[in-house]
């Protein structure tokens, strides 16, 4: 039986020397990290855009009665990736985070509207491959053509690194209904 235990044990050793990487001790790194699907994860380099959690506080009273009150932040689990081949065969992996506003609209003290303006927001404007690849680029207060009744918000949605991008105007009405109207800019030929 201490024998059978002991030839055990001396075969468990043998089998376990032999498990000890030798046949790679001449192969260089590049040569090794192949055959174990691992060179990709060395040339790839992933970044966010922002790189840390952006929030922007907007609280604003207009003369006529409104009060605005937009957080605008980015969205921690949402981006949009982009991947880029670069020269030395690396691939950098860009992800850039979603953003939505929360608003809270009051017009002479009284709440008239609390609301999430987000891509969901605007499905209908374009179609859907757009928004997959479009990010929110601010929410801002028009204040020269809000008036005694109305407020003016315009937003931008666009596809990072391409001309591609949508503007949307906002009318909300002192009962805190929102319209929404794509705003065709076209460029000024001079």
């Amino acid at each position: 039986m201490k024998n059978n235990i002991l030839l055990l044990f001396i075969l468990v050793f043998v089998c376990l020397m032999n498990c000890d990487g030798r046949s790679r001790v001449h192969q260089t790194n590049t040569q090794v990290l192949p055959e174990n699907n691992l060179l990709n994860a060395f040339n790839e380099h992933i970044k966010f855009v922002p790189e840390t959690k952006v929030e922007i506080v907007t609280d604003t009273i207009l003369s006529n009665g409104f009060q605005i009150k937009i957080i605008y932040n980015s969205i921690e689990n949402s981006s949009v990736s982009k991947t880029v081949k670069t020269k030395n065969n690396t691939t950098s992996k860009i992800n850039y985070r979603n953003f939505e506003a929360k608003l809270h609209i009051l017009k002479n003290g009284s709440t008239i509207n609390q609301s999430v303006i987000n891509k969901k927001l605007f499905d209908a404007f374009e179609n859907t491959s757009f928004w997959e690849a479009a990010i929110m680029q601010h929410v801002w207060i028009d204040y020269e053509a809000s008036t005694e009744r109305e407020l003016y918000l315009n937003t931008a949605f666009h596809i990072p690194n391409t001309k591609t991008y949508k503007d949307f105007v906002l009318k909300i009405d002192e009962r805190g209904t929102i319209q929404i109207k794509e705003n065709n800019r076209s460029a000024n030929i001079i």
